[in-house]
């Protein structure tokens, strides 16, 4: 029987590569540098390490190919059910700070890079942060009076938590006779920053655009006629003195108290309080001065060297509304008082719909200006005082009043998250994957680096497989510009926890107690070939996307493709800032300092825009570049309005109605529509579904492509590049080769691939000294040689319960199986058998002769008369035998490692005293459905034919 041998598997239909000196790209390939290896969320799970522990999981990690570690000391052990681990030392304690200092020893010896997140659990915080600056949010009451007398009033104090509360101002407005049928400004708390956006995950700014249409006399008050009473409020009586004028007032007393998220969270034993007010630089400077500067001091020299990075994670105080500062941050940076429009926040329409959104607009900016102002500018400030660097969490994903990608932009390298696939949790792309936010940011401020949290998932529990789960999430976040990843979780558990050890109740969990820890290399090494080669030269796309100058405002994921591209063109998102301080025109190409350059910038389908970003608009179509969006008809800031507005229509009018410079400006066309009819083509065109990312690293152009369906699949991919031979780059095998079978046509490469399953490519085009003229297909077939269906002897770990020996006449998955101490089997299991080949298939080692094992649950090294053919994680699952055979018999022996489930599933239905594995999580139970495993066939030799 004969089949063509899927390029996926071999590459044996190409020409191999051959170069007299091999470029910086080749060596990193060969041997990724430690900025492309990946990282570990390293758990100190509340506190419960031990220097041993901590020793284990260094030298481990080293071996493994790791670049390093982010120590993470939180607990969370105890959520979803599960127990909680043992309290081992205090964050901050002598003894914790000796283990850290001992950490930063170790790693310093194994050259590994450190990273500290500065403090237990996030919502950055502790045990000494006062009330006073914890983060904050306004609160109020409101008190009606009828004017015309001398008014003596006690006011009620507004609401408050953990029973703080502070005055702020005492306001009072005439009140005009309102319908009952009038409508309140719409979405007003989601504007006033009372209530998070949606979704919870990746929030959407619609709410705070949409409003409902002006009625007559809807007008609650002018911002003229707001007094302020404050002078007259006596707080300790609670009392209000006032000549109150005639007619129908509303007094308002404002004040605050702390927002519903105020608290760390997440954190270990001992560590328990509340957040700083993010908004806040005396806050920041307190705790920093308090915790952070001491632990830089603790590292000593190695300050820079084995501790490189400063960390806080995720931003999950959700929304504040309040700080110390804020009238004055506001007057100075919006040019006018909030004073007058704060009875907007209590939902009052002042002036009008239209100016008290405005207000609400400032407001929200200021805050947000404040987030990176008082926080992660002072973060990255004191980290580089010290010669260290930073990667917080700083964009969310949850909806806390910033600018995400502008406070990325602060980051020495920009970082998110992005989850593994789950049918309990995250199913959808957009609940799953927030890598294209950081990756925009990382473009446009000039970072190398993208680092994303990876594979977080809650459950189910050890059962996140390579091949069909992890290798497709992974490939995708790197299609969004990944490329640096930090694997969520790897949990310190000392030898006392037992296996598998305590665990975080989220995350893909991975230390040396998973079953398959020793044979793990080879999926590092592919995450790691990947990373070196995306961390080449810059960034590719056609297009620059402007999301807007309002607060929050998110980066969704790349599919919900703002510009309206479609499949083959990419875009980065950029914010006002980049606009306004980092972007220039230089041949029509809107260009970025650092290289990255784009065809087209794109406006957000609102009429709406910033006044900045429009004059900057004009002199970049004076100096010739193009712009696609609506036209322009209002400002967002009430700041000199209604003028503003009139400079935005004046100019508006000049640039859509072509009247300004050598550029354009065009409106009614999706983003494809415009680069198509510039004749631009896709960059990336294939006949079935594709994710993709390009990057050009001097003269060559590196592609990353990769599919995403559980099937294999072949078709032609075009790519815009002419005149370079493309080479075909495997990272699950290390090799690489030139593409033989390919055609130049109209400036773009055309070639066939073939993919595996959730299988990816990397096609690298580039000058090399070897060209080739004629495109010819060779037409490669495997030829099956054997079959193997058995009988097979298989032997299990005798310690963890399996049968020494045992028969299994034909592949079948464990659980299948009668015998309890396979059914619920965790670990390695060798399947042995003797292979005869004739003595003309063994004679030279072309053609090759390769392994072909079906399929298997989870992984499998081969070994051929003892020898070692390699380890295989995903489809094919196949290996070169052709150096380890010999004539007549060989020795076949098959190791196969499943998860950790099965296992615990049967350890559940013991009595404790019997059981052999010991974990804090609680979610699989004797009920829990047993999950598929071995070697599952069929198993082939097959030969490949000459060509």
């Amino acid at each position: 029987m004969k089949t063509k041998l899927l390029i996926f598997g071999w590459l044996l239909g190409v020409a191999w590569l051959s170069f007299g000196a091999e470029s910086k790209l080749d060596d990193d390939w060969k041997n990724p540098p430690r900025d492309a290896r990946l990282r570990a969320y390293w758990w100190w799970l509340n506190g419960n390490v031990t220097k041993e522990a901590i020793t284990r999981d260094l030298e481990q990690m080293k071996a493994k190919g790791f670049g390093g570690a982010l120590i993470c000391d939180a607990d969370g052990s105890n959520q979803d059910g599960n127990a909680r681990a043992p309290h081992g030392a205090t964050f901050f304690s002598a003894e914790w700070r000796e283990l850290y200092k001992h950490t930063l020893r170790e790693a310093d010896r194994l050259g590994l890079e450190m990273s500290l997140n500065i403090q237990s659990g996030w919502n950055l915080g502790g045990p000494m942060v006062t009330k006073d600056d914890a983060p904050k949010k306004l609160s109020w009451t409101e008190t009606r009076v009828t004017g015309g007398t001398n008014h003596s009033l006690k006011l009620a104090q507004p609401s408050s938590r953990d029973g703080h509360y502070r005055d702020l101002f005492v306001l009072a407005c005439p009140i005009r006779s309102i319908s009952p049928s009038r409508k309140p400004l719409q979405d007003q708390r989601e504007k006033a920053l009372l209530s998070p956006l949606q979704p919870f995950s990746a929030p959407k700014s619609d709410a705070l655009f949409a409003e409902f249409s002006a009625t007559p006399d809807e007008q609650d008050t002018k911002a003229t006629e707001v007094l302020d009473l404050t002078k007259n409020f006596d707080a300790n009586t609670a009392t209000l003195n006032w000549p109150a004028p005639a007619g129908d007032w509303l007094v308002l007393r404002f004040g605050w108290t702390l927002n519903d998220h105020c608290r760390v969270s997440t954190c270990s034993e001992g560590w328990d309080g509340y957040a700083i007010d993010p908004f806040d630089d005396g806050a920041f400077k307190r705790y920093w001065d308090a915790v952070v500067e001491p632990l830089i001091a603790d590292a000593g020299p190695l300050a820079g060297k084995s501790l490189k990075y400063l960390h806080t994670d995720s931003w999950e105080v959700e929304v504040a509304n309040w700080t110390p500062t804020l009238r004055e941050e506001f007057q100075k940076r919006r040019g006018y008082d909030l004073l007058s429009w704060l009875p907007v926040i209590a939902g009052k329409i002042v002036n009008s719909r239209e100016e008290s959104d405005r207000f609400l607009n400032d407001f929200r900016r200021t805050m947000g200006d404040l987030a990176i102002d008082h926080h992660y500018k002072l973060f990255k400030d004191g980290a580089h005082r010290h010669g260290l660097l930073i990667h917080p969490e700083s964009g969310g994903p949850h909806a806390v009043p910033i600018d995400a990608q502008q406070c990325l932009g602060y980051d020495d390298a920009p970082m998110s998250e992005f989850w593994a696939w789950s049918w309990r949790h995250r199913i959808g792309d957009e609940n799953r994957f927030f890598v294209k936010q950081p990756a925009s940011a990382a473009h446009a401020y000039g970072r190398k680096l993208v680092l994303a949290e990876g594979f977080t998932t809650i459950g189910p529990h050890w059962q996140e497989t390579l091949w069909d789960n992890l290798k497709p999430s992974f490939d995708h976040a790197c299609t969004e510009g990944l490329n640096l990843l930090v694997w969520h979780a790897f949990v310190c558990s000392p030898a006392s926890e037992g296996v598998p050890g305590q665990q975080y109740f989220a995350g893909t969990h991975l230390n040396p107690n998973v079953t398959w820890w020793e044979k793990s290399a080879p999926f590092f090494s592919y995450i790691n070939r990947c990373q070196a080669m995306l961390q080449q030269g810059i960034p590719v796309a056609d297009v620059a996307y402007f999301y807007g100058d309002h607060v929050p405002n998110f980066t969704q994921h790349r599919g919900t493709d703002p510009v309206r591209l479609g499949a083959g063109f990419d875009y980065d998102v950029v914010t006002e800032e980049v606009i306004l301080n980092r972007m220039s025109v230089k041949a029509g190409r809107l260009v970025l300092p650092d290289g990255v350059s784009y065809r087209l910038l794109v406006l957000p389908e609102r009429d709406i825009i910033s006044l900045p970003v429009l004059r900057r608009l004009r002199e970049f179509v004076q100096a010739g570049a193009t712009i696609l969006g609506p036209r322009s008809t209002r400002a967002t800031s009430l700041k000199d309005f209604p003028a503003n507005d009139a400079e935005v229509v004046r100019l508006a009018d000049e640039l859509w109605n072509g009247k300004s410079g050598k550029g354009r400006v065009i409106s009614g066309k999706t983003g494809r529509e415009v680069l198509l009819a510039d004749g631009v083509k896709p960059d990336v065109t294939a006949t079935i579904p594709l994710d993709y990312i390009h990057r050009r690293a001097g003269e060559a152009e590196i592609y990353f492509v990769a599919n995403r369906a559980t099937n294999s699949v072949s078709c032609a991919v075009t790519f815009r590049v002419a005149g370079k031979t493309p080479e075909l780059w495997n990272a699950v095998t290390g090799e690489h080769a030139f593409a033989t079978d390919f055609a130049i046509k109209d400036g773009c490469t055309t070639l066939p691939i073939e993919f595996a399953p959730c299988g990816s490519w990397f096609v690298v085009f580039r000058d090399t000294t070897t060209k080739y003229t004629n495109h010819t297909k060779a037409e490669t077939e495997l030829k099956t040689l054997a079959e193997l269906s058995g009988p097979w002897t298989v032997r299990f770990d005798t310690n963890w319960g399996g049968p020494a020996k045992v028969q299994f006449d034909s592949l079948v998955s464990w659980p299948t199986r009668p015998e309890p101490e396979i059914k619920f089997f965790s670990g390695t299991a060798t399947y042995e058998s003797d292979l005869v080949l004739p003595q003309s298939a063994t004679r030279n080692p072309q053609p090759a002769i390769l392994l072909d094992l079906g399929r298997v649950r989870e992984l499998a090294e081969i070994r051929v008369n003892g020898k070692s053919c390699g380890i295989t994680w995903c489809p094919p699952f196949r290996a070169d035998i052709t150096r380890a055979l010999l004539p007549g018999v060989n020795r076949l022996e098959i190791e196969v490692v499943n998860f950790w489930p099965n296992r615990i599933i049967g350890d559940a239905g013991l009595p404790v005293d019997q059981r052999r594995t010991r974990t804090n999580v609680r979610k699989l139970t004797a009920d829990t459905k047993l999950i598929e495993s071995g070697l599952l066939g069929p198993v082939r030799v097959i030969q490949t034919s000459p060509f």
